[in-house]
C-alpha cells in the first residue's frame, strides 16, 4: 500500500513512466510516512476514441485511512503539478489532468506483503 493508477491517452515512453512513478513515490514517503518499497504502480494506456487531438492523465492513489485532509491536499496537489510538469512534453496543447485519492478502510483490506 499504496496504490497509483495512472491512465493516459498519450503513448508514453516507458522511462518516462518510471520516473513519474518515482517522482509521486517520493511524494508519498515525503509527505504521508510511507515506505517507497510498498508502493505499488500500475499504468495503463487508454484509447481515447472521442478526441483524437487531445489527451488526459487521470491519477488514482488509495491510500489507507489515516492521514488528515491536510495531508492528502498537499498529495494531491504536488501529484498533479508533477503530471503537469513531467507530460508538458508533448506538443499538443489540449490535455486533460486528474487525480483522486481514495480512502481505503484497513479492515477491508488484504495482503500478503510483510513490508
Amino acid at each position: 500500500m499504496p496504490h497509483i493508477k495512472l491512465e493516459h491517452t498519450e503513448n508514453i515512453d516507458i522511462n518516462l513512466i518510471k520516473s513519474v512513478f518515482k517522482q509521486l513515490s517520493d511524494i508519498l514517503v515525503e509527505n504521508a510516512g510511507i515506505k517507497e518499497e510498498n508502493c505499488k504502480f500500475k499504468s495503463i494506456q487508454i484509447l481515447d476514441i472521442a478526441d483524437d487531438i487531445r489527451h488526459f492523465y487521470h491519477l488514482e492513489i488509495s491510500l489507507l485511512k489515516g492521514r488528515s485532509k491536510v495531508i492528502r491536499k498537499i498529495i494531491g496537489q504536488k501529484s498533479l503539478e508533477t503530471l503537469k510538469e513531467i507530460f508538458s512534453f508533448s506538443r499538443r496543447s489540449n490535455k486533460h489532468f486528474s487525480l483522486e485519492i481514495r480512502e481505503i478502510n484497513p479492515e477491508d483490506y488484504f495482503t500478503t506483503s510483510k513490508f
